[in-house]
């Protein structure tokens, strides 16, 4: 990692803490759901500074959030890193195979990783409902619910990490 990696994961890291907490502030607990907020600087970190930076935001953010403010709550936190360091790793790996900076491409970057973080989400909550509960989890339907929940949230993140990726790339 070169020191712009480390100094940008790192900014991007505290993003994902304070962030959160200011919607939660707002609007209670919920609003992080709908608006899904540590997901911005996860999918950002990924997509300017590579794979390994965005899945090292993924593990940071949620990791010092719960640490600090118990937030994620512990039992969706399991679930959350994982999804985080999907959608990290994916938005790198993605941003990496269109290397062509246009709206389209970065459009399809954002929407092909939170699909990868939704898959990789859905199959821990089917692992973790069989070895923890069990029993069958219902994960296609939770994961639809989140999605449902988080509707907001994905149309902000279609919007809003292709600006914020073309408007740092331009600052560099």
């Amino acid at each position: 990692m070169t020191v712009r990696q480390m100094t940008g994961s790192a900014l991007l890291s505290a993003a994902g803490v304070l962030v959160p907490q200011v919607f939660h502030m707002i609007g209670g607990t919920a609003t992080g759901a709908m608006f899904l907020p540590m997901h911005i600087p996860v999918l950002l970190a990924g997509m300017l500074y590579g794979p390994l930076c965005g899945a090292s935001v993924g593990v940071l953010a949620p990791t010092l959030s719960f640490l600090i403010f118990a937030m994620p709550p512990a039992a969706k936190y399991p679930f959350m890193l994982i999804e985080l360091i999907f959608y990290g790793l994916a938005a790198g790996v993605f941003e990496r195979a269109f290397r062509r900076v246009d709206t389209l491409n970065l459009l399809l970057t954002t929407l092909f990783a939170q699909a990868v973080g939704r898959l990789a989400y859905a199959g821990c909550l089917w692992l973790g409902g069989k070895l923890l509960v069990g029993v069958a989890f219902p994960a296609t339907a939770s994961v639809m619910a989140s999605v449902s929940t988080g509707l907001p949230g994905i149309v902000i993140q279609l919007v809003l990490v292709p600006a914020a990726y073309s408007a740092l790339k331009k600052l560099r």
